[in-house]
């Protein structure tokens, strides 16, 4: 086994079940104050577990989203669902079982009710979706049920929420015997109840926060199941179907050795033109985002197909960002035999190096686990030259080399001149050089710049972010 999964086991978890479409991933939302878990009208939208970490007030806990369950799922991976599911159970130290009082008492409900009354975990019923003036009517139907206390809101509108909150930290409280520590909320500020679930704050370089690493690619290049390998378990749906992957899952990752990582599994990406799914449409730009929010992005490529013009994309979305980056071909047991296609996709490999020069490259199977543990410690050194400080002094010493090896060209009759640099941030390493006319210097000198000073102070993996201010 490679790893560990570190989830805090100190804090209680709290698992949401329930049919598809009931608001689990909208709770999801709103108990931990992000917009972390896509949203939409469309039912069975989640399919892997997600977890984050929830602030209640007096107590905090680790939340688990689900897939929806019901018996009528016209879905191919619906009992990879249930299995994620179940897993959540397993794990969880509470249930939150969801109904939708908008549509009435159901089969799937009862049965499961019965699947939280058999897991001998304490559980809360919750009824969502209702209005406070068909509270009565609605709620005597699910009384129907034999639960007592059940709890009704709107997670919509926010009603309810504060109770909810109350009755999860005493049953917590209650029921289970955890360090008090684990107990107390990092930041006790009460949410609104009226006011929707704030934007998740931009993740980069975080003070004791691991680093994250996101993995994207095309659909089915084996992204999941690289990082199924990596956990050593089925943490993360997997098929042959393109697009099994909806949403982008967060897991927290321990190996001996090496700093915690969250790996980020992310959908699978295609041309725009080739997108006309709306689900597709909404991971598509989860992905995109989780690129944004992360320090380095591992980007897979399908060895059977080469590098396409899609993955060329992907790579430059991750230097326009500015990210660390380490390249990838997966299922190289499938054409290991064949020294010719070998060869060639190895050439790929390189020409695509133009585009991210500082970006190393891996060959793995996640069939056979070839090379795969080789990623944290490359992972490692990238992070190291992505966060990289340098005193100004001996920036300006570089500088001083770079201008005699090359001085900055003439441009519009102006004799273009560099004064001094100074580094002004990290993650990607970031150098601001004052000149005369900075709106006037090329790109080519920009990338010039990058180049030596990537080479001189020996950060050959991280992208380096230059600025021109005028002195």
């Amino acid at each position: 086994m490679l790893n560990k999964i570190a989830l805090e086991p100190s804090v209680p978890r709290v698992a949401l079940i329930g049919r598809p479409n009931v608001g689990k991933s909208s709770l999801f939302n709103r108990l931990t104050r992000t917009k972390s878990a896509l949203v939409a009208e469309t039912p069975g939208l989640t399919r892997d577990r997600r977890y984050a970490r929830a602030e209640l007030g007096r107590c905090s806990v680790i939340l688990i989203d689900t897939g929806g369950l019901a018996s009528d799922m016209d879905d191919p991976l619906a009992e990879g669902v249930k299995e994620q599911t179940k897993r959540a159970i397993e794990e969880a130290d509470l249930l939150l079982v969801l109904f939708d009082g908008s549509q009435g008492l159901t089969p799937d409900d009862i049965e499961l009710l019965d699947l939280a009354r058999r897991s001998r975990k304490p559980f809360l019923a919750i009824v969502n979706k209702i209005d406070s003036k068909q509270k009565a009517v609605v709620l005597s139907e699910f009384f129907e049920t034999g639960v007592k206390d059940l709890l009704d809101l709107s997670v919509k509108t926010g009603r309810g929420i504060a109770t909810l909150k109350e009755k999860i930290c005493s049953l917590v409280e209650t029921n289970m015997s955890f360090d008090q520590g684990s107990l107390q909320p990092q930041d006790t500020e009460e949410e609104d109840e009226n006011v929707s679930s704030g934007e998740k704050a931009p993740t980069s370089v975080r003070a004791n926060q691991p680093l994250r690493v996101s993995i994207i690619g095309r659909p089915n290049v084996g992204k999941s199941s690289i990082l199924n390998r990596i956990l050593g378990q089925p943490r993360m749906l997997v098929s042959d179907i393109p697009g099994t992957t909806r949403d982008a899952i967060d897991c927290l990752v321990e190996m001996p050795g090496h700093s915690p990582l969250i790996f980020v599994d992310t959908a699978g990406i295609r041309r725009k033109s080739r997108v006309k799914d709306k689900i597709e449409k909404f991971s598509a730009i989860k992905s995109l985002d989780s690129i944004k929010d992360s320090d380095i992005c591992v980007c897979v490529f399908d060895a059977s197909e080469g590098i396409t013009d899609q993955d060329k994309r992907l790579v430059g979305y991750t230097a326009k960002h500015g990210k660390g980056c380490i390249t990838v071909f997966n299922k190289w047991d499938l054409v290991k035999d064949d020294p010719k296609i070998r060869r060639l996709l190895n050439e790929e490999a390189k020409l695509l190096g133009k585009v991210v020069p500082y970006a190393p490259h891996l060959n793995v199977s996640a069939l056979t686990g070839k090379n795969v543990s080789k990623l944290f410690s490359l992972i490692q050194q990238v992070y190291h030259d992505f966060t990289y400080k340098e005193t100004t002094g001996r920036l300006n010493r570089i500088l001083k080399e770079a201008m005699l090896r090359k001085n900055p060209p003439v441009t519009k009759g102006h004799y273009l001149k560099l004064f001094y640099v100074t580094q002004t941030g990290t993650a990607p390493p970031t150098f601001t050089f004052f000149a005369n006319y900075p709106e006037l210097f090329p790109e080519h000198y920009k990338r010039y710049l990058g180049n030596f000073f990537r080479k001189e102070l020996d950060i050959p993996l991280t992208p380096i972010k230059i600025l021109l201010r005028a002195r």
